[in-house]
Parts: structure tokens; sequence; C-alpha cells
């Protein structure tokens, strides 16, 4: 899995699409698109800013990664 599937599957798991995703964590929509065109991986800026807008710690998001 990719880090951007996770992300998507965390966006399923609330019922929030991508875009609202970008909103709640202050990043462009494009860096999400960009990031599925680009073999699906984000940075660990990135990844720490989505956490933080869906308030989980970083630690879980790669701890709950199926």
């Amino acid at each position: 899995m990719t880090t951007m599937q996770r992300v998507e599957e965390l966006c399923s798991s609330r019922g929030i699409t991508c875009n609202a995703l970008s909103l709640l964590c202050d990043l462009p929509p494009s860096t999400l698109r960009n990031a599925r065109r680009r073999r699906g991986e984000l940075s660990v800026d990135t990844i720490e800013r989505i956490c933080q807008g869906l308030d989980i710690k970083l630690a879980d998001f790669f701890r709950s990664w199926s």
C-alpha cells in the first residue's frame, strides 16, 4: 500500500473526499492529486499535516497500515 492509498483509506473511513481533506489540512488540492500521479508517495511533511488535519498521530498513520 502506498501512502496515498492509506490517505484514501482514512478519508473513506471518515466519509470525506481528498479535496475536503486538503481543506482540513490547509494543503493545495493539487498536492494529493499529484501524489496519485507520482505512484502515491507523499512526503513526511505532508503526511504530518494530514495527520494533524485528521487528528491522529503519525505513528497511528503507519500502525494501522492494512
